[in-house]
């Protein structure tokens, strides 16, 4: 299998939405695509991926730069993530070569073109390969699935001169299980009416006892009831009979009632 062409599509090295360094594999909508697209870097991310159609878009990200290319979907995240982090080593020691100091204070200044560009085809080539690599391992790992499916199936498949024999042998085993398995649903039968009389008969028992202690217990409320009132009766007769005689005691008899 040969290389797949056009893996990379593009890809560039920016900072605060300048574009530093940029490939572009032919196509110039890349580069409007690629604009929208750095403007939503996502923030809070080392690196970041999304597939759209058949390509995969790459972020990564660190010391203020963006590091971003759009590539064909038959790469997988981690050969992108890997082409974008030589990317970043690539450019950095470009910038190194040509500028003294910082490398954050004079990036801005420095022309990385003549370094880049055939790094960068390297790398390309490299992917390509990777590229060819995987999707002839996915067509290997798919003709292998197919082919065992297949034996499974033939090997599956019974022998015509053990069939008759082997049916014969079912159809025997077939009828005597067919026999105990009427036997064993009438035994079980009789288990469950046996069980179900017996059920029957103690429900009837608990129903019976309940309505004799409901009984005994309304006569022993009307018994307390007819007690308490007994009580109270005899309590409220003291206490007239008391406050009598203390009136007697006070008038001194009728004495009162003359005056």
């Amino acid at each position: 299998m040969g290389l797949i062409k056009n893996t990379v599509h593009y890809c560039c090295v920016s900072r605060d939405n300048q574009i530093l360094y940029a490939y572009n594999g032919g196509d110039q909508s890349n580069e409007s695509l690629a604009g929208l697209c750095l403007e939503k870097t996502p923030p809070f991310h080392a690196w970041y991926f999304e597939s759209v159609g058949k390509r995969r878009f790459g972020f990564l990200i660190g010391d203020g730069f963006v590091y971003f290319a759009i590539v064909d979907e038959a790469l997988g995240k981690l050969s992108v993530l890997k082409f974008l982090e030589h990317l970043r080593d690539e450019f950095k020691k470009a910038a190194r070569k040509n500028c003294r100091g910082s490398f954050t204070a004079v990036i801005g200044s420095v022309n990385v073109d003549d370094h880049l560009v055939p790094v960068v085809s390297k790398l390309i080539a490299s992917l390509e390969r990777v590229a060819a690599a995987e999707t002839a391992n996915n067509d290997l790992k798919t003709s292998n699935s197919n082919l065992a499916e297949q034996s499974e199936s033939s090997t599956k498949a019974p022998l015509l001169g053990k069939s008759n024999k082997q049916e014969k042998k079912r159809g025997g085993k077939d009828h005597v299980v067919s026999v105990r398995g009427v036997e064993l649903d009438q035994h079980r039968s009789s288990n469950e009416r046996a069980e179900a009389s017996s059920v029957a008969e103690t429900s009837l028992q608990k129903e019976c006892v309940p309505r004799r202690g409901g009984r005994s217990g309304s006569q022993s409320f009307e018994w307390k009831w007819r007690r308490l009132v007994q009580i109270v009766l005899a309590i409220d007769a003291a206490i007239c009979l008391t406050l009598f005689c203390i009136w007697l005691a006070i008038c001194e008899g009728i004495k009162c009632t003359r005056s």
